[in-house]
């Protein structure tokens, strides 16, 4: 599991001490659980993304030097989140790129609709040699919820397909 410093990461029933933004990996039968928490429902569409890239690519050292932008729209933030992450995968793969760092530029609801723009960082996949770890296929429905938890607390999470 990986989180930011502060975070104390332990199975999903556990108690866990929260820093004001982290994420993690939970366990899942044959998929992997992500979740991501920060102050703001934007903050934890990024730190979703970032435990989503990290199981993806081993990052360290890479520079990113190729950008791609996205935006997606929903009917409710669950929605929102699996367009979000979805989209990011489609776009990823048609750049050929690796993505590791994600910017959440917007969030917010307009006309009964909630959007999404957000930019991620990466790395040319062909220069990536070594450095990927598994494929993730699709973001799913199974175990997404996006909630605030405690006032200011905000945590985004689902099950992605590997």
């Amino acid at each position: 599991m990986a989180a930011r410093p502060g975070v104390e990461c332990a199975p999903r029933y556990a108690k866990v001490r929260m820093s004001y933004r982290g994420h993690e990996t939970v366990d899942h039968t044959a998929d992997m659980g992500i979740r991501g928490w920060g102050q703001t429902p934007a903050e934890a569409f990024e730190e979703v993304a970032a435990a989503m890239f990290e199981l993806m690519v081993n990052a360290a050292g890479l520079a990113p030097s190729r950008t791609i932008r996205i935006s997606r729209e929903g009917s409710d933030l669950v929605e929102l989140l699996l367009e979000y992450l979805n989209g990011l995968l489609s776009e990823a793969d048609v750049a050929g790129i690796v993505p590791f760092k994600v910017s959440v530029g917007a969030l917010e609801e307009r006309e009964k609709k909630w959007i999404i723009e957000a930019t991620a960082e990466g790395a040319p996949a062909a220069g990536a040699p070594g450095r990927l770890l598994v494929e993730v296929k699709a973001a799913t429905y199974y175990g997404a919820s996006v909630r605030e938890r405690k006032r200011g607390m905000w945590i985004a999470q689902c099950v992605v397909d590997l």
